[in-house]
């Protein structure tokens, strides 16, 4: 009696479970400080985005607004004194309007730069761009390159993967979730557990998705061992199986050596063995050797 699996084997590869698309946030000069391929944590620093026509904007914004803040503090005070000369009575109600006019005025282009300065102000802040979260930066756009605002800039792969495996479509009803999968490559041999079946097949085969239960490089070419079932049986000889009528037998040798003729079923088909259903009869001897020489109801000498 022996327990064995019944398995395929199959090629796949390492993937990753999720892409996320980069874009940049701001026009300018991109300046990788990473290389591509590389690992990234959450909050890293990867790139800078350079721009010397908005960096002499904003100094030229920075500069107006000292101006104009001293300015708008000067009417403010002479709008105050004007104020005074008028409730004392020695200054026109005109002449204060006419300041109260030219201060309001003074502020609404003071609050106008500033709304241009702070949103300049933002994109620079864009200008540095960090990793959303963890992962492998691939797909670069050319380092020095000019970027516009939207432009996809890298791909982040998630750190976790996952393997993808290639089977044919004949085993469709066979294989199921959660099913056990070897895998085995020159990195490293772990298990791995079928989490997903994908619907579209090519070229007569289908994509399994597994969840590896160690950590493997991305794009790691592997092959695996799919554990479709276990199968209990008898492990015999292949020597002593027998095709009659294109059905495979064995040759049963009874206690007064007469052989009788055993219709099998072959469940798992080995190079020198095979497991066989456990049909035959308790304690039956089987003919190992010359079981081809053998007919039904034949006397036999064993040796």
């Amino acid at each position: 009696m022996s327990t064995m699996s019944s398995t395929i084997e199959v090629n796949g590869k390492v993937i990753s479970k999720s892409r996320y698309a980069l874009t940049a946030k701001i026009s300018g000069i991109l300046h990788w400080k990473i290389s591509q391929n590389s690992t990234v944590a959450k909050g890293d620093i990867i790139a800078l985005v350079t721009n010397k026509t908005r960096d002499k904007k904003l100094q030229y914004l920075h500069n107006k607004l000292s101006l104009q803040t001293n300015e708008l503090n000067f009417f403010k005070t002479k709008l105050q004194t004007s104020l005074e000369k008028y409730k004392m009575g020695v200054a026109s109600k005109n002449s204060y309007l006419s300041d109260k006019i030219a201060y309001e005025h003074l502020k609404e282009i003071y609050h106008s730069t500033l709304n241009e300065y702070n949103l300049l102000l933002l994109e620079q802040k864009n200008a540095l761009i960090k990793a959303p979260h963890n992962g492998v930066l691939t797909n670069f756009v050319s380092n020095n390159s000019y970027i516009n605002y939207g432009t996809t800039i890298a791909m982040l792969l998630d750190e976790n993967n996952y393997v993808k495996l290639f089977v044919d479509s004949s085993y469709a009803v066979k294989i199921k979730k959660e099913m056990q999968v070897q895998l085995q490559s020159s990195y490293k041999n772990c298990f791995a557990t079928i989490v997903n079946i994908l619907p579209k097949t090519s070229n007569n085969l289908m994509e399994l998705i597994a969840k590896p239960a160690e950590k493997l490089p991305l794009n790691l070419q592997l092959t695996a061992k799919i554990i479709l079932k276990n199968l209990n049986g008898i492990l015999i000889a292949k020597e002593a199986i027998v095709l009659v009528d294109n059905r495979p037998a064995v040759y049963l040798i009874d206690k007064n050596n007469i052989a009788h003729l055993a219709f099998i079923e072959i469940q798992k088909d080995m190079l020198q063995n095979a497991l066989i259903k456990n049909t035959l009869p308790k304690d039956a001897r089987v003919a190992l050797k010359n079981a081809y020489m053998l007919h039904d109801n034949l006397r036999v000498s064993v040796k």
